[in-house]
């Protein structure tokens, strides 16, 4: 069988008429923009063992910070001499510890000098970890400061 050229054309157009459409190629998606800082989140869980913990989850180094605790139930009480190095007259009624900066990926650890000779009674004690409480270093995000925890005593 033997097409002659205009046969062979309209086929040809044919064929093109009902092909589907070549799908057009999909925009490039949007840099993402990533803010490059310090971002601060305290570790509340670890106050159950008297340690203060704060992460830099930032991309970058975090100046000097103050991290607050507060216990908000009846909790045991130090002796005078032994929370003095953790009082400052900006965080009354909060235990305050001074950190020297903080690398971008590594946490800040404080275990609690007088942690031990607490006398707990039975009980819940309700924590709260404030990390730069001071609001001293500029964050990524400062809505994460701050975080608690309870402690549950038999």
């Amino acid at each position: 069988m033997h097409l002659r050229p205009s046969t062979l054309a309209a086929v040809g157009a044919l064929f093109a008429l009902a092909a589907p459409p070549l799908a057009a190629k999909p925009p490039a998606p949007a840099p993402v923009l990533m803010a490059k800082g310090p971002n601060l989140v305290p570790i509340a869980s670890r106050m159950a063992k008297g340690t203060i913990s704060v992460r830099n989850t930032g991309t970058v180094a975090a100046g000097p910070f103050k991290v607050t605790v507060e216990c908000s139930t009846n909790c045991a009480e130090p002796s005078p001499a032994d929370s003095a190095p953790y009082e400052d007259p900006a965080f009354a009624n909060k235990l305050t510890v001074s950190v020297p900066g903080l690398s971008p990926g590594h946490v800040y650890n404080h275990k609690i000098a007088f942690w031990g000779s607490l006398a707990w009674r039975s009980g819940n004690y309700e924590f709260t970890v404030t990390a730069d409480a001071a609001n001293t270093v500029a964050e990524t995000n400062e809505a994460d400061n701050s975080g608690g925890t309870v402690m549950g005593v038999p």
